[in-house]
């Protein structure tokens, strides 16, 4: 996604307004089947700053001894997050990757890639029966009374922070924006939808012959952190980089399990969509075509019990040209794999 955007195409009140349920209380916990954690690793939050060179680039994301994105949920305990990568062709071949070939303009006449505020609630709260996320198709809750169509989110994004893009564009991109709340939608006109159909979208997560190409993997966590600028994982893999530097429509999907204990939290920072559920609940919503975002899950939040295990769902995708970010800090050090249904 790219990181100088044509933002600021809805106005954003400046008042507080109502927001949603991101990360409800648990349900019934599994039994844990590891030794829990050792909490002496990063402390998550804002996380280190991204001026770094990327330690993973290239077939380190595949192949990797940390798993091949199958496991069907055994006692292996890993410092890895096991991943099935989907690689797919760009529009018009899929309506919901590289949009602004759609050539869409927004109100300042520049083509549509992407708005920070658009993403609240762009899925349901829950997953369904084989652990998907599902698209959020009804009516997104707005002031003004346009008819707007589905496939933006519920609600409107607001963001905070030294990282967000600014029209004088005076931002410091190597600093993080933070998911501040979800508010009201305030229209200046009818915009764009960011995701097709329910249709279009239930292809990112599932592995269909002439749609995508599964690609497994693994992304190692070095000290509990994952960080790379150009996250490339499948270049020159699946349908191949469609005439460009690198391969830039996919999708990640990781399920594990892991041991609650006090004190675990687990940040993000990236682009595009990342949606993390735990124990079937969503618990960071960074939906969207945007910037990269930063948020943070504080499982002392989630109701969770101590020492008991539960499932944590990862999806992710990549959508829009010509930026990929990925970051991970967590100080959870035991994955233990669990099963993809394709």
């Amino acid at each position: 996604m790219t990181s100088s955007l044509s933002l600021l195409r809805f106005s954003i009140l400046a008042s507080a307004a109502t927001g949603i349920c991101l990360a409800c209380g648990a349900s019934a916990p599994k039994p844990a089947q590891d030794g829990g954690d050792d909490l002496g690793g990063p402390t998550g939050g804002r996380g280190r700053d991204d001026t770094g060179s990327d330690d993973f680039v290239g077939d380190d994301f595949t192949g990797s001894t940390g798993g091949n994105g199958t496991g069907s949920g055994g006692s292996e305990c890993g410092a890895a997050l096991p991943d099935v990568f989907r690689d797919f062709k760009s529009y018009p071949a899929h309506p919901d990757f590289e949009i602004s070939a759609k050539m869409i303009k927004d109100n300042n006449g520049e083509v549509y890639k992407g708005w920070n505020d658009a993403g609240c609630g762009m899925v349901l709260a829950a997953l369904d029966a084989s652990r998907k996320p599902v698209l959020f198709t009804g009516a997104p809750d707005q002031n003004g009374g346009l008819n707007v169509k589905f496939g933006l989110g519920k609600q409107q994004r607001v963001v905070s922070g030294p990282g967000c893009w600014r029209e004088d564009e005076t931002n410091d991109i190597n600093d993080d924006c933070l998911v501040a709340q979800c508010q009201t939608w305030v229209f200046d006109s009818i915009p764009t939808s960011e995701i097709t159909s329910a249709t279009s979208f239930a292809d990112w997560y599932h592995s269909t012959e002439g749609v995508n190409v599964e690609i497994p993997g693994s992304l190692p966590l070095d000290a509990g952190t994952f960080d790379s600028k150009e996250f490339f994982p499948i270049d020159g893999q699946g349908f191949g980089n469609e005439g460009r530097e690198h391969n830039f429509h996919f999708t990640t999907e990781s399920h594990v399990l892991f041991t609650y204990q006090l004190g675990q939290n687990f940040s993000f920072r990236g682009d595009d969509d990342l949606w993390i559920f735990v124990d079937g609940k969503l618990a960071l919503d960074l939906g969207g075509l945007h910037q990269p975002l930063t948020g943070t899950i504080t499982f002392d939040t989630l109701g969770l019990s101590v020492g008991q295990q539960y499932t944590m769902d990862i999806f992710h995708a990549e959508r829009q040209t010509d930026a990929s970010n990925f970051r991970v800090q967590t100080n959870i050090t035991c994955f233990v794999p669990d099963e993809i249904f394709k």
